[in-house]
């Protein structure tokens, strides 16, 4: 998450942690130079070396010059590190008389910018205001920020294993006297051969950051990834551990370089813009210090401004909306909202969406006409897609590994599961399906919350199903009156709700299964019904082939056409069954009635399909396509014809009871088949071939024609 337009990107386990009072801050020189611009480690290298009076010869001022002139040859900083200066230096000079220098050379103008103390003391202080803050440097500016706050240094360290004792600041090199006359008791950690005894022979140093790594979240800020507190500690965890899991550095460049220069030290780097005095990472830093001041207040100014809806906000901005809404609590506050986040929301939390192609759009607030749906929904972390040319056609989109999904389990919401979220093997809760996480469940009653604005309707008709909790909450506030739903609205989840039962039922039966079971136990009543019912037709949604790429708006919805796309699906066998003799009637019976709830379904959605059916007669011509005659509705009438017709063979009785109830029936379908089936002698006896064709030809929308044809 972003708290700035051009500021980096802060993991979002890394911000939670710390509003938990579960991160160290590690802070460096880049801290002290920042706002008080006091000298960096090899600036306060070039001072000591100034008023020491080193003269050009010195082993301590050719090592220095050498190491900037790498520096700025080659780009690659720390070849030559400043704590080999100071160690030359031990050679010259007494250590009292360089700790001397050194505390003179760090000591602060009057009225010092403590802006960047600040942010860090309050992004340190956890929620039970304890600050769990690490330096190296030798300044006392921390203090000048008069917080009452504990401070720690060598030999005296807290124990990280002991929560109450991990509070206040930690000199971790040393401090420097009151008046900068020079360093406190115990030095400072100046020299190799002090770095070496801190983190290497005595170890303490290296000892303590084992512990604090252990237990918390570190974040190194104001140190490059060459700076020789860095290359001490860091170098030699890593070696032994690999990857250190949960530490962080802010890095100022480009994010290849920036990862590049951390990775080998086990670090992983959040990259940011160096520009203006590295005013991005400040900002970023002021603006998630006033966060950690009162973490409600700004989640809750946040779902403020998600109420303006995604389109009115930047990329960042909706960063911030997808942050809270991965978190329980965060996400509590966005549905507990007195007025609700806009549906549109539901763009931003699914990928799917975010990531759709470009479309033509009936929102007349875009007269260009064709939009970007990505435009309008990415959040801050979003890679974005490729864009075809103009005059060129859309490129493919795929949406890439690790996109945020509002609706995907996180690693927070697995560390939450409990047992109500697992299937059970047996009891009574085996049947039953298990809970959502208690997140995704505050997702689903924003949903549900939302059920009666188009945009949510909309949306779930792009989706295959939707978990049987969400469904009951909809279903709920459906049938109570604390939601007022537009009959379209309603009408439409209605419609969603057959849909998603019907595939739940159709996955559960499949022509192999039934085959299978045939097999095993032959035909029986049982085993017709659930061949009827694998050929039952249903109705289908979807979105619309050409669907607007963006929501639709209340006052847009005067027809289910602008929420969903309404079709019957007409399931086949994927491999043909043989129907002994003696159950044929029974099937044929069956599939009549599938065939009179295809034309309701047909006649409910419109009739469109019921005006364009194919030839119940083969056609001998090869250049006819024969798709339409075996699959829809059309494939449908021809199967049921092929079985009658058999059975006009087999039993002609029994044909002639089943062609008589088609004359009660209603619809072109069967009257199409009364004109067909007519032409069997054994069916309609010759004498009355023409009043029966006279009688069922009266209606001027059939034609007999079409039958034969």
């Amino acid at each position: 998450m972003r708290f700035t337009q051009n500021g980096p990107t802060i993991p979002d386990e890394l911000l939670l942690a710390r509003d938990q009072g579960r991160v160290v801050f590690f802070c460096g020189a880049g801290v002290s130079r920042a706002k008080a611009e006091l000298p960096d480690f090899y600036g306060l290298a070039e001072s000591v070396l100034q008023t020491l009076g080193t003269s050009d010869a010195s082993p301590a001022k050719k090592t220095l010059d050498a190491a900037k002139s790498i520096d700025n040859e080659t780009g690659v900083t720390g070849v030559i590190s400043a704590d080999r200066v100071f160690g030359l230096l031990e050679r010259e000079f007494f250590p009292q008389e360089i700790e001397e220098k050194v505390a003179s050379a760090l000591k602060p103008k009057s009225g010092v910018n403590l802006l960047a103390h600040n942010i860090l003391l309050d992004l340190a202080t956890a929620p039970n205001g304890s600050v769990e803050l690490v330096t190296t440097n030798f300044d006392r500016l921390f203090q000048d920020c008069k917080r009452k706050t504990k401070t720690w240094k060598p030999p005296y360290l807290p124990n990280p294993s002991r929560p109450s004792e991990m509070n206040g600041v930690v000199y971790l090199h040393g401090r420097a006297a009151v008046d900068y006359s020079s360093a406190e008791d115990g030095g400072f950690v100046l020299t190799s051969a002090q770095f070496g005894k801190a983190y290497i022979s005595d170890g303490w140093a290296t000892r303590f950051f084992k512990e604090v790594i252990k237990r918390y979240y570190v974040v190194f800020v104001g140190y490059s990834a060459d700076d020789p507190p860095v290359q001490y500690l860091l170098e030699a965890l890593n070696s032994e551990s690999g990857q250190l899991e949960g530490a962080y550095a802010f890095q100022s460049g480009r994010s290849d370089d920036a990862e590049w220069k951390w990775f080998h030290k086990g670090v992983t780097a959040i990259p940011y813009d160096d520009e203006n005095d590295h005013e991005a990472l400040w900002h970023s830093l002021e603006k998630w210090a006033q966060k950690a001041r009162d973490p409600e207040k700004w989640t809750v100014d946040v779902v403020e401004k998600a109420k303006r809806g995604p389109r009115t906000l930047h990329p960042f901005e909706r960063g911030q909306v997808a942050h809270i809404a991965s978190y329980t609590e965060g996400m509590r506050k966005f549905v507990e909202s007195r007025e609700l986040p806009p549906a549109e929301w539901l763009c931003v939390f699914d990928p799917e969406l975010r990531y759709d192609k470009p479309g033509v759009t009936s929102d007349l607030s875009h007269p260009a006409g064709v939009v970007d749906p990505f435009d309008f929904y990415s959040i801050d972390d979003d890679i974005p897609p490729l864009k075809a040319s103009p005059g060129t056609d859309s490129i493919p989109r795929h949406i890439p590994d690790g996109a945020w999904d509002a609706f995907s389990l996180n690693h927070l919401d697995m560390l939450a599961l409990r047992e109500q979220n697992f299937p059970s093997a047996r009891g009574v809760l085996s049947s039953e399906v298990p809970d959502l996480p208690t997140r995704i469940s505050l997702v689903a009653e924003w949903v549900a919350k939302s059920s009666n604005h188009p945009t949510t309707v909309w949306w779930a008709a792009r989706q295959v199903s939707l978990h049987p909790q969400i469904q009951k909450r909809i279903r709920w506030y459906l049938e109570n009156t604390e939601l007022d739903y537009p009959s379209t609205i309603r009408q439409a989840w209605y419609y969603l709700f057959e849909y998603w039962e019907n595939r739940k039922i159709g996955g559960e039966l499949d022509s192999f299964a039934l085959e299978q079971r045939i097999e095993g136990v032959g035909w029986n009543s049982a085993v017709v019904r659930d061949y009827a019912a694998v050929l039952k037709p249903c109705l289908s949604v979807s979105r619309h082939l050409y669907a607007d790429p963006l929501p639709p708006k209340v006052s847009e919805v005067t027809h289910l056409r602008r929420l969903m796309h309404l079709d019957v699906d007409y399931p086949q066998l994927e491999t043909e069954i043989p129907i002994p003799d003696d159950w044929l009637q029974v099937i044929v019976t069956e599939l009549r009635k599938n065939l009179e709830l295809a034309v309701c379904l047909e006649s409910e959605i419109g009739g469109f399909r019921l005006e364009m059916i194919g030839s119940i007669v083969p056609q001998d011509d090869p250049k006819i396509d024969t798709f339409r005659r075996y699959h829809g509705l059309t494939g449908a009438i021809n199967k049921y014809a092929e079985l009658f017709q058999r059975l006009s063979k087999l039993n002609a009785s029994l044909a002639r009871d089943e062609f008589d109830v088609w004359g009660t029936l209603p619809g072109v379908v069967f009257s199409r088949l009364r004109i067909w089936a007519a032409s069997f002698s054994t069916v309609v006896a010759s004498s009355e071939f023409c009043s029966q064709i006279t009688l069922m030809v009266n209606p001027p929308e059939i034609f007999v024609g079409h039958i034969f044809d």
